[in-house]
């Protein structure tokens, strides 16, 4: 039996990623991840969405076994088990979005919160297909509909879509008083994450909690909001269609996600 993968701990981020341009997961990489829980491989998915935006893809995939959600502030087991979170306190999200509005004339802010998202409806119609706010969950004010449990806030300006680096140094600076970091999302809006949070941090506590060394972690990844993941991981791995700031993080740059590159490289690793 191949066992290229054993002891390994494999994480993929999903949207452009696992998925290809239209959103879309082939049976070429089903067949690939499969093939390399089979050699040994722990998988996981890192994804900017919540856990119920992955219901139907973890349907299609029985071979992952964990996920980390919200760019790495839960980790779930493959049953919906939360086993790590770290959270913003309701009091500090209120603060939070009373001073982005006065900073920021504008803005549309929305929330993860338990296992959702809730959101006003600007943050709901920038959603991309699959990470959908439901109809119930969209609100006037997001003040309203915070309560405990709040993994992150997002933030959306129409404004700025195409001029994220500008308001990344915005919230940066609304955010020097409070207990929160900002990263870029992987979608066009900013992130702000519980203090020490995102994919890197959460892959060190799953590989810790697997007893999997870190030289053994591979993570897969294309935005902004993977680099801490490809940094702290043991062999960080890019798509090719990513920015240059996300290949120069990584160890090694592989095919498009247009082109499978996930299952490429997968299968040239499993078949040598």
């Amino acid at each position: 039996m191949n066992n290229a993968f054993e002891g390994k701990l494999l994480a993929f981020d999903v949207d452009g990623t696992l998925l290809n341009y239209r959103g879309e997961l082939t049976g070429r990489t089903i067949n690939a991840l499969l093939a390399a829980k089979e050699a040994g491989a722990v998988t996981t998915l890192a994804t900017g969405r919540d856990w119920r935006a992955l219901t139907n893809l973890l349907n299609q995939i029985p071979s992952v076994e964990y996920a980390l959600c919200t760019n790495g502030t839960e980790v779930y087991d493959r049953s919906g088990k939360l086993v790590y979170a770290r959270q913003i306190s309701l009091e500090t999200a209120k603060e939070l979005v009373l001073t982005i509005r006065e900073r920021v004339d504008g803005v549309a802010i929305g929330a993860g919160i338990n296992k959702g998202i809730v959101g006003e409806p600007g943050v709901a119609n920038a959603m991309p297909p699959g990470i959908e706010i439901l109809p119930d969950q969209i609100v006037g004010d997001i003040v309203s509909a915070l309560k405990p449990e709040i993994r992150d806030l997002v933030i959306y300006h129409q404004d700025y879509v195409h001029r994220l680096d500008e308001l990344f140094s915005i919230m940066v600076d609304v955010c020097n008083d409070f207990d929160v970091a900002v990263q870029y999302s992987g979608l066009p809006m900013m992130e702000l994450l519980p203090i020490g949070s995102g994919k890197g941090t959460a892959l060190a506590w799953l590989a810790k909690h697997l007893k999997i060394k870190q030289k053994d972690v591979i993570a897969f990844g294309d935005g902004l909001n993977d680099l801490s993941m490809l940094e702290w991981a043991g062999t960080g791995i890019a798509m090719g269609q990513s920015e240059t700031r996300v290949q120069n993080m990584a160890d090694l740059v592989i095919g498009t996600c247009g082109d499978e590159g996930v299952a490429e490289w997968l299968e040239s690793e499993i078949n040598g």
